[in-house]
């Protein structure tokens, strides 16, 4: 039998002061308010509140009035875990040391932010006597600010980079310590967001220039920012060193760099690693590692099968139409496994996937 409740409404008083009432009768999950079913109250406890909100009422309000960053000097910064909002100067007294502004994208939009990296010895890429100061709208001769980064569809950059149309954003920042903010990119609709990282200068892009042209990726997260997402630079000198040194690939074909990292955050590399195709298995004929204990990527070792010290193996002739890459060994406890992603290798161009242990089915990773 349903509970209804049921709300004596005053009528009025007639003429022969006769009192005549009517009722108003509310189904489950509502109540009377005003002559009106609305729905009915939750009953909120202070332990439902969340972090710096207290009860009022039947309500969790804020503790504190919203901050408010002065746009002038600070960039307002929310971490995504706590929801506490942090204004970050803009100015370089802290240096390369201090914190980076990776700021919400507007509506609809993805914001990734991170540090470029020197892929040879993986040391951040800064300029000469690095300050933290954004780099001028003039590019320079060499450091990070002779760069520039643009977001593509992934997908489209992988099957033809030559073609592949930037996707829109916000004005790019990239600073004199390397770190950068590509804002409010539009996501469209593949599942993977790349950034391409070249000479701003059109004459230097390629071999020439600071860099080779570089490719990462990342997942499409729609009105979230992406943090701490790592960038590379090759220079020619390093990809000289894994063919002509080493009797290597070379970069005309183009490389899938695959690192593979010990654990779920941090750069600590991990040894004894095989890629493998997700649908062919082991590609002996297709993989590369450097030397044993080479912390570097300088010298590829013909001989070696598994990744060494430097957690790294550069793929040959990599396709989208070859499904995934991932790979097997390198002690993983049984609850985990390395994660997969697509590849490929485009002529001339350097593509980096950083690959990292994740959960295996129904179980629980610990690293």
């Amino acid at each position: 039998m349903h509970h209804r409740t049921r709300i004596l409404v005053a009528c009025g008083l007639l003429a022969l002061a006769e009192t005549s009432c009517k009722t108003t009768d509310c189904g489950d999950g509502t109540i009377e308010r005003n002559g009106t079913c609305v729905a009915a109250d939750e009953i909120v406890s202070n332990a439902m509140c969340g972090p710096f909100t207290e009860l009022q009422g039947d309500r969790c309000v804020p503790l504190f009035p919203p901050t408010e960053c002065d746009p002038g000097s600070t960039i307002a910064d929310t971490d995504p875990t706590t929801g506490v909002t942090t204004c970050i100067g803009t100015g370089t007294l802290a240096g390369c040391n201090g914190a980076f502004a990776c700021p919400a994208p507007a509506a609809g939009k993805q914001t990734i932010c991170g540090q470029l990296y020197d892929f040879e010895n993986t040391a951040p890429f800064q300029g000469v006597s690095p300050t933290g100061m954004q780099c001028p709208s003039t590019p320079t001769a060499d450091g990070p600010c002779a760069l520039a980064i643009r977001a593509y569809d992934a997908v489209d950059f992988a099957g033809n980079p030559s073609t592949a149309v930037p996707r829109t954003t916000g004005a790019v920042y990239i600073d004199d310590c390397g770190r950068y903010r590509v804002p409010d990119i539009d996501p469209g609709t593949s599942p993977f967001i790349g950034l391409g990282i070249d000479d701003a200068l059109p004459a230097n892009r390629g071999p020439a220039g600071v860099t080779h042209t570089v490719g990462v990726a990342t997942a499409r997260a729609i009105d979230m920012t992406t943090r701490d997402f790592e960038t590379f630079i090759v220079k020619m000198a390093t990809t000289t060193k894994w063919q002509v040194s080493s009797g290597g690939p070379g970069i005309s074909a183009g490389y899938y760099a695959m690192t593979f990292r010990a654990a779920s955050t941090g750069q600590t590399p991990r040894a004894g690693v095989v890629v493998v195709n997700q649908l062919m298995g082991p590609i002996p004929t297709n993989d590369f590692y450097f030397q044993a204990t080479q912390t570097t990527r300088e010298t590829v070792d013909l001989t070696q099968n598994a990744t060494g010290a430097n957690g790294t193996a550069l793929v040959a002739n990599a396709s989208l139409m070859h499904g995934g890459y991932s790979g097997v060994m390198g002690g993983l406890p049984p609850e985990c496994k390395w994660s997969g992603h697509p590849g490929a290798t485009i002529p001339n161009i350097v593509f980096i996937q950083i690959l990292r242990p994740v959960n295996q089915t129904s179980m629980t990773c610990p690293l």
